[in-house]
């Protein structure tokens, strides 16, 4: 009985395991496309700054429902500002996308081990 007993908890061990390793490919293809979205984010910062660099008339900017005029340094600060905060989250995100990926690799060993 003690043999039947220690199959049923391995089963279910390996089980919760798969589903795991499933929630985490999961947050895995969530990460990727945040960090394809802060990509495509940052260039749009980048082409706003290269244009802001070309202009030498009036500036606008978007705020909320409403166009208002502002200096292009403000603007350029604040586009500078938005660049380096995607820079820090992209940064985090390639640190949590790099674990997670360590950690899928080592579950999927685990439960290989267990399939044999």
């Amino acid at each position: 009985m003690a043999n039947g007993k220690e199959s049923d908890e391995s089963t279910e061990r390996g089980e919760k395991d798969i589903e795991t390793y499933r929630t985490m490919q999961q947050q895995l293809q969530i990460i990727m496309l945040q960090k394809q979205q802060m990509h495509m984010q940052t260039d749009e910062i980048e082409h706003a700054l290269a244009e802001l660099d070309k202009s030498s008339g009036a500036v606008y900017r978007i705020v909320g429902p409403i166009v208002v005029q502002s200096s292009k340094e403000d603007v350029s600060k604040d586009l500078q500002t938005k660049r380096e905060d995607m820079s820090s989250r992209s940064e985090l995100l390639d640190k949590q996308e790099e674990r997670l990926k360590k950690s899928l690799t080592d579950l999927r060993k685990l439960i290989e081990q267990k399939r044999r």
